[in-house]
């Protein structure tokens, strides 16, 4: 199974949606209120022209039938001071294969080698036992607890915030390779190199 990391393409807007329809309580925290189609083309287009500022790098994890199935994402990308925050979910039916982590630990070497950001902070609800596991997966260390931060549904979470440096060692583990083009063509089996 051809599995790999990829830009958001605008043409994304119905896969993204079919992701929305099925999104459970952990993944509803993650995508934005909007689920609808015309809220899937607004969250892409939001992202593309991020990406054409420099201020976000997000990524499609793709699985299966080439179709995106998660994202890892770093937004607020902000150079003077060096640093991102990262985000990642994925579609309920593909979690506890390790496409999270795998995908997060890429964007990591993307972020830290490519495009040179020194610090990625995140954070996660203390609950999110599955998001604490992925963070650490990719090197993050727990730097603080922030009480009471989140408000869902009525209830209050604490979250645990989470940061990695360059210089932190790199974790072990599999990675995705990145599309190193913008596109995948039916004879190449979604096995395009890496970047």
């Amino acid at each position: 199974m051809a599995e790999f990391l990829r830009h958001w393409h605008r043409d994304d807007a119905d896969a993204l949606a079919d992701i929305y329809a099925r999104a459970d309580t952990d993944l509803l925290s993650n995508i934005p209120g909007d689920r609808s189609l015309a809220g899937a083309q607004s969250w892409l287009e939001q992202i593309c022209a991020a990406q054409d500022e420099g201020t976000a790098a997000a990524f499609a994890i793709v699985a299966g039938d080439l179709t995106p199935v998660g994202n890892v994402m770093a937004s607020g990308i902000e150079s003077r001071h060096s640093t991102a925050w990262i985000s990642y979910w994925l579609d309920p039916s593909v979690r506890g294969h390790g496409l999270a982590a795998a995908g997060l630990r890429s964007l990591v070497a993307h972020l830290h080698d490519e495009l040179d950001v020194y610090r990625l902070e995140l954070g996660y609800r203390v609950s999110n036992r599955a998001s604490g596991g992925v963070a650490r997966s990719a090197g993050f260390l727990v730097e603080g607890r922030k009480r009471e931060r989140l408000l869902y549904d009525g209830l209050r979470f604490d979250t645990e915030v989470c940061a990695r440096l360059r210089g932190d060692q790199r974790a072990a583990g599999r990675l995705l390779p990145i599309l190193a083009s913008e596109t995948t063509s039916s004879d190449d089996d979604g096995s395009a190199g890496s970047r």
